[in-house]
């Protein structure tokens, strides 16, 4: 087997990285699990990795799970726990683009930077570089809401409520002397000879 280091750059203006050390047996599931808690990412959304090249370009995708459907219409891909890290070894160089959280979109860019022997006694998958304060996994939501949350409703009241003293009501309202009802109509005896 053999040993693999990644490093593994957010996208994000923290510019934080990890170099996360794996062995070639095992799966991308195990990367994906370093890659959370690399970052402390505790979540359990979807992600899924992409093998890309030197471009970032995103090439086969690699799941977490079974959606029922590949990208474009292709058959379905197999899963994180189905794929060993040997299986898309193809460069010194090799490159993959992952994806957690299809809501906020946390992308991360990962690059094979070194392959040894493995070290007797050590677990694997291991962080042995960490750089940089990560954001929190639930910033984004922030974004997300940004001027939604905080804007005053166009239709509110503001709750003020009226209220007028009895005398203050006829002064509004012109009320003279109680030739209105209780409605403010006059009495049919306001009117003239002619509409009787």
């Amino acid at each position: 087997m053999r040993i693999y280091r990644f490093r593994v750059l957010i996208d994000h203006e923290s510019e934080a990285f990890r170099d996360i050390e794996i062995g070639s047996e095992q799966s991308f599931l195990d990367l994906h699990k370093a890659i959370k808690d690399a970052f402390g990412f505790i979540g359990q959304e979807m992600a899924c990795f992409y093998v890309s090249d030197e471009n970032w370009d995103k090439g086969p995708e690699i799941p977490l799970a079974d959606l029922g459907f590949g990208q474009d219409g292709d058959a379905t891909p197999a899963l994180m726990d189905q794929v060993l890290i040997s299986d898309h070894m193809r460069a010194t160089n090799q490159r993959f683009v992952y994806a957690y959280d299809f809501l906020h979109m946390w992308m991360f860019m990962v690059e094979l930077i070194q392959a040894s022997e493995p070290e007797k006694g050590v677990a694997y998958p291991r962080v042995v570089l960490s750089m940089k304060e990560a954001p929190g996994e639930h910033s984004k939501e922030d974004d997300l809401t940004a001027g939604i949350l905080e804007e005053e409703d166009p239709y509110a009241t503001g709750g003020e409520e009226h209220q007028y003293e009895e005398e203050e009501e006829d002064e509004h309202f012109g009320d003279e002397g109680g030739d209105h009802d209780e409605h403010g109509h006059g009495s049919l005896d306001d009117l003239g000879e002619e509409y009787r």
